[in-house]
């Protein structure tokens, strides 16, 4: 699998939504599997209460304030990211797609993931630089 860019940049606003500089990539690629099943994309942040935090404050913006969506996946419209998976931190996972596959088949894919980031709910966070990880993880039977 892999995924590109590195980097998104969401430009926040105070008790608005702010969507991603740009979308992801993801190139999931798979051959020779030895059972047939379903095949599962994951993307998961380490912490429900912290996806991202801030660099200079105390800070952090959880998942359930981060959106996912992948018109050819699972959220075709934007989720957030508040599922337990057999992957990530509980509450701070979405499930991005599912393919079933035969054994002994092979093929790549390359799905677009957006991201947004929902800062309606939140109470007013300080003028920051907020980072975090978004790790992708596929599961093959």
């Amino acid at each position: 699998m892999s995924a590109t860019p590195a980097t998104v940049n969401i430009d926040l606003t105070a008790k608005k939504e702010s969507s991603g500089s740009n979308p992801i990539n993801i190139t999931t690629t798979y051959s020779n599997l030895t059972l047939s099943g379903n095949l599962s994309l994951y993307a998961f942040f380490i912490s429900a209460n912290a996806a991202l935090t801030g660099t200079l404050s105390p800070s952090a913006i959880p998942s359930s304030s981060v959106f996912g969506q992948m018109t050819t996946g699972v959220p075709t419209s934007y989720m957030a990211f508040t599922q337990t998976s057999p992957v990530g931190g509980a509450g701070a996972s979405l499930k991005l797609l599912s393919q079933h596959v035969l054994a002994g088949a092979g093929t790549s894919r390359t799905d677009v993931l957006n991201l947004r980031i929902d800062l309606t709910n939140l109470p007013q966070l300080p003028a920051d630089t907020y980072t975090g990880t978004l790790i992708l993880q596929a599961q093959a039977p």
